[in-house]
């Protein structure tokens, strides 16, 4: 009876064991369904509990393992703990390819050079056929650093191009190996195999001329490159590495000569034709004399790809370089033509063309991006900025408040731009207590809204009320921005309208000292300044000056005029 109990026990035992195996397939099955729906939360916690049930199933351990290490972030023993479980499923079960890849790859970015040598090597052994296991040892071994492995890794490479034939990506690799153990004798044989297995081949000239070029050996660089222009006289990519080689030796005249001939190649990848571009507009954009070459060769490449957004953007980013406002504004109208999803752009071609001062087309553009988004209170404010310069207030603010009732509760900032924008309408419409309201709103919801603070400020200055507000809040812009010029001037006028008229002098001096390109308006107040201060020769010469950039100015040409201050 006790034998026949032990075995009925026995018997239960292996059942339950059977069950759990079940049940923790099941849950995996489902984990790996959650995984396919991009549920990770779903996925981490099923793995979890199918691991937690059968422990033996080592595959299950290996992918709750890298979830784990993942999520580990400075805690190194919970990132031991992952890592231990990847390692188990693969002493395990190295036949697992893709899980015992997976884990090489693992140790090969962690670093663990000995360990990724071990598993890179056991796949090598199980999967001989495989020229790719056979690289990534080879790759292992060099990262080791230690000679011997190294010269393991030379015979890897060896046995490769055995099998495989000659290759420029093989022979870099063996070469670099060469370049590791400082054996430029090797380097040198190496490379003249490559290149007498196909010595017609424009590719190996290429490397050749990287190669030296690496070397600091230029005139060998220089030598490969030639060839292999002269070998293909379309491959774009010698072109480019040439052109790359004349600017390290300082030829400009050559450099730009490759870089045209270069970008009109059809061959050569347009990231590639990108990243030079980039680099010969950051050096030569700012000569004019440049300019024609540069807008063909972009003509060039939107015939070569005019579907390419990337090129629109480029080209964009050059004209704005280069204060071609409008232009930037039709490059990015014609990227949005070929991708209208991007509510960046459009927000920056309504922009680019108020730059412009076209204001018309900027709330045409504005009104093309709502049909596309119109739920975005960016859009609706830029547009609506749009509408106020072409003094439509009715529409900028009726824009301007769909766009407050779009904004996020919790942007203060937007709303308070907003806000003060509305103020700005308001004050433009003459219902200058409505603008004060929106002001102080603006500046109530965010203390940091510095322009809400200069107009109230300088429309209150313009009013001659509240004038220790107007100071006060004056002072806090130029304490934001000591140089900036609309501050100053703001805190200039507000000092004339309190008739103090030496700081207003001081003030003024400093806006038009950091103002590059004076406007009639802080012209005007110099002279207006100046004169009340008692000076009324430089006044009448400010005066002049800003009638010049603002010749319909009545009162600017009665004070020219008659040389003395008007107050209307």
């Amino acid at each position: 009876m006790g034998l026949i109990t032990c075995v009925m026990a026995s018997g239960r035992s292996k059942w339950q064991d059977g069950e759990q195996a079940r049940r923790a397939d099941y849950i995996f099955m489902e984990a790996q369904r959650q995984n396919a729906l991009e549920n990770n939360a779903a996925y981490y916690e099923l793995l979890n509990r199918a691991y937690r049930l059968d422990t033996t199933q080592t595959a299950v351990g290996h992918d709750l393992g890298y979830l784990i290490m993942m999520t580990a972030d400075n805690d190194s023993d919970m990132f031991q703990e992952g890592y231990d479980m990847m390692a188990a499923h693969f002493n395990a079960h190295p036949d697992d390819y893709y899980s015992a890849v997976f884990y090489g790859t693992v140790n090969d970015r962690l670093r663990l050079s000995d360990e990724a040598v071990r598993v890179w090597t056991t796949l090598d052994s199980l999967f001989p056929n495989k020229p790719e296991i056979s690289f990534k040892l080879a790759e292992a071994l060099t990262a080791t650093g230690d000679t011997a492995s190294i010269r393991k890794a030379v015979a890897v490479y060896d046995r490769l191009e055995d099998a495989e034939g000659a290759d420029v990506g093989l022979a870099s690799r063996k070469i670099r190996a060469y370049y590791a153990l400082g054996d430029t004798s090797s380097m040198r044989r190496e490379l003249n195999e490559l290149l007498a297995s196909s010595p017609k081949s424009s590719e190996y000239n290429i490397y050749a001329g990287e190669l030296f070029a690496a070397m600091g050996r230029t005139d060998s660089a220089l030598h490969y490159l030639n060839r292999a222009c002269e070998l293909d006289s379309t491959n774009g990519l010698a072109y480019f590495q040439r052109a790359n080689l004349y600017r390290s030796m300082g030829d400009s005249v050559a450099f730009d000569r490759e870089v045209f001939r270069a970008l009109r190649q059809d061959n050569l990848d347009l990231n590639t034709k990108l990243s030079m571009f980039k680099s010969y507009i950051q050096e030569l954009y700012a000569d004019t004399l440049q300019q024609p070459r540069i807008n063909d060769l972009f003509s060039v490449l939107i015939e070569q790809n005019p579907h390419e957004v990337d090129v629109r953007d480029l080209y964009t980013a050059y004209l704005i370089a280069i204060d071609n406002y409008r232009g930037a504004a039709e490059q990015t109208s014609y990227a949005l033509d070929i991708d209208p999803s991007n509510q960046e752009r459009w927000s920056a071609v309504v922009s680019l063309y108020m730059q412009a001062d076209d204001y018309r087309r900027a709330t045409q553009e504005g009104e093309r991006a709502l049909r596309y988004h119109p739920d975005s209170p960016m859009l609706y404010m830029i547009t609506a900025t749009g509408y106020s310069m072409i003094d439509d207030q009715d529409k900028a603010l009726d824009y301007f408040n769909k766009a407050y009732s779009l904004a996020d509760t919790a942007n203060n900032v937007l709303r308070s731009k907003i806000l003060g924008a509305i103020g700005d309408s308001y004050y433009k419409t003459e219902k200058k207590d409505s603008a004060f309201v929106y002001y102080d709103r603006a500046i109530k919801l965010d203390p940091g809204n510095m322009l809400a603070m200069n107009n109230c400020a300088y429309f209150l200055a313009c009013e001659g009320r509240d004038l220790d507000r107007a100071e006060q809040l004056s002072a806090i812009t130029v304490r934001d921005n000591p140089q900036n010029p609309t501050s100053l001037d703001t805190y200039a006028w507000v000092f004339f309208k309190k008739g103090d008229y030496a700081m207003a002098r001081q003030y003024i001096d400093a806006a038009m000292a950091n103002e590059s390109e004076l406007s009639a308006e802080i012209l005007h107040h110099a002279g207006d300044i100046y004169f009340m201060d008692g000076h009324p020769d430089e006044a009448l010469e400010f005066w002049k000056k800003a009638l010049k950039l603002d010749p319909k100015d009545e009162l600017l040409a009665r004070k020219v005029k008659h040389k003395t201050f008007f107050y209307k």
